[in-house]
């Protein structure tokens, strides 16, 4: 039911009925099948695309490549098929100071960056959440992990997914709330 989906896609809980949740669509199938479980389960959601490739990215536009637009015509149709408003959220910007910046700084430094972890913690529960995500009850995406308060009140700790072979819940950052 709804607190199951809660549990397992979301960033926050639903106090009330009638709450939104900005639900994060990627294109792929994690994503799209929390947002159909979520509106289902008669949450009002909003999706967001999140624009992060890098303005090199561009360039593939002029020769008629566009890496993002299949990502975007899938959103687009989950969105259509269930009634969910969908929007366009750039942070190019934040991306690159806080995921590309620290690979290269990382990789200099001999060190193995982990970019996902960074993106996922700096970008889409980070500057996602300071430009949009106080506006809604909950934030949810695709992502596996089971969330547990930890330490002080208000404060959460994502820990790898009861299904092992979703193994890349294990990289999520703790999330303040």
């Amino acid at each position: 039911g709804r607190e199951a989906v809660l549990r397992a896609g979301s960033r926050g809980s639903l106090e009330s009925a009638g709450e939104e949740v900005a639900v994060l669509l990627s294109g792929g199938v994690d994503s799209s099948v929390a947002l159909r479980l979520l509106h289902d389960a008669g949450v009002r959601t909003r999706a967001f695309y999140l624009r992060i490739w890098l303005e090199d990215e561009d360039a593939h536009v002029a020769s008629g490549e566009c890496p993002w637009e299949e990502d975007w015509a899938y959103c687009t149709a989950v969105c259509e098929q269930a009634g969910v408003p969908l929007e366009r959220v750039s942070l190019q910007r934040e991306y690159s100071s806080l995921v590309v910046d620290y690979l290269i700084s990382e990789a200099r430094a001999g060190r193995t960056p982990n970019p996902d972890i960074m993106c996922n913690s700096r970008v889409k529960f980070g500057a996602f959440m300071d430009a949009v995500g106080t506006h809604f009850a909950c934030v949810a995406s695709g992502h596996y992990a089971r969330c547990a308060l930890h330490g002080e009140p208000g404060y959460h700790h994502a820990s790898g997914g009861h299904d092992s072979r979703l193994a890349r819940a294990s990289l999520a950052p703790p999330l303040a709330s």
